[in-house]
């Protein structure tokens, strides 16, 4: 209620008062304060209470009107003086801009905070939100947090990073973000699947990655290249190599790079299938043949085929039968 509308309805109920005291009793009273006596009419003795709580009321509302008053003034006045801080921060500019309200000392904080040029701590008195930060730094020097008390949504970006942090810090969690994966983001199931990739057995692989791509492919083989303790059968291996389709000169890198971890009569057998698969396996499978000192089977297999790779086994052949044998890398 206004303060003017509260003065009129207040005086016109005091009055109502008084009249129906007046007609009911119209005599008068005398009461004695102080060892004064005060003679009075009795209407008067009911309305002057009435009286004084109304001036009372009316003080009390009017401190309320000019404390709301001055608030609002007050936040006005921040609200401007936060667009100025807010600019400032964001061109990380010395301030020294002051707040009157708690809300904008509150908001003040939290924008240095959120400043992407913050360093210096922030000093607020909200404990939620205090929390919040700690957790917010927490995340961002990467350690791994407890979110479920606020309830985020599985794309939002404090949970995503959340889960970023759990990934690096336990390798096998990757499996646990591609059972759930459809419901996650991108990004995170990419990082997780190339995790998986990189530590997990093939067997976990093959649980989780029921389709292998090129590039997945490509990147297991280059793993079981350099890591003797990540083990697959020949057959999976196989299979992989074929996934790769390797150009003719990535054949023989690659026969190059496996003469160290697998039997030579295992990688023989294994080009030997994979050329009449894939015809560009096929100079691969010659180049083993003359680095396995298979001088015969070369010799055969060169007699029933043309082209550029006959030219260079040729040559080879030719410098071996002259005692002046070289490597076959030294052509290809």
């Amino acid at each position: 209620m206004k303060l003017k509308q509260f003065m009129v309805y207040s005086l016109i109920y005091i009055g109502l008062v008084g009249i129906l005291v007046f007609v009911q009793n119209g005599s008068s009273f005398t009461a004695s304060i102080f060892g004064i006596g005060l003679t009075l009419p009795v209407a008067l003795w009911f309305v002057l209470p009435l009286l004084l709580f109304a001036i009372l009321t009316l003080l009390h509302m009017a401190y309320n009107g000019l404390s709301l008053y001055r608030r609002k003034k007050a936040i006005q006045s921040d609200s401007a003086l936060y667009e100025v801080f807010a600019k400032e921060i964001l061109l990380a500019v010395e301030t020294d801009k002051k707040f009157k309200t708690e809300i904008y000392k509150t908001a003040k904080e939290v924008t240095k905070f959120l400043s992407p040029w913050h360093e210096n701590s922030v000093e607020i008195d909200n404990k939620e939100i205090v929390e919040i930060i700690n957790m917010l730094k927490m995340l961002k020097d990467g350690e791994v947090v407890e979110l479920k008390k606020y309830k985020l949504d599985k794309q939002n970006p404090i949970y995503i990073k959340n889960e970023f942090n759990k990934l690096a810090h336990d390798s096998a969690y990757a499996s646990e973000i591609l059972k759930n994966g459809s419901n996650l983001d991108e990004k995170l199931v990419k990082k997780a699947h190339e995790v998986l990739l990189n530590t997990a057995s093939y067997l976990e692989i093959k649980k989780y990655q029921t389709v292998i791509t090129k590039e997945d492919a490509l990147a297991l083989i280059n793993r079981y290249e350099n890591d003797t303790n990540f083990e697959m059968s020949k057959e999976d291996f196989y299979a992989l190599i074929v996934a790769a389709d390797y150009s003719e000169s990535e054949y023989i890198q690659l026969v190059k790079k496996l003469r160290d971890r697998l039997n030579p009569e295992i990688l023989l057998a294994m080009f030997d299938r994979l050329k009449n698969e894939k015809e560009d396996a096929g100079e691969a499978y010659l180049y083993l043949l003359y680095e396995l000192g298979m001088i015969d089977q070369l010799k055969e297999k060169l007699a029933y085929s043309d082209g550029e790779e006959n030219e260079k086994f040729s040559l080879l052949l030719q410098l071996r039968e002259n005692g002046k044998a070289i490597p076959a890398s030294y052509l290809f």
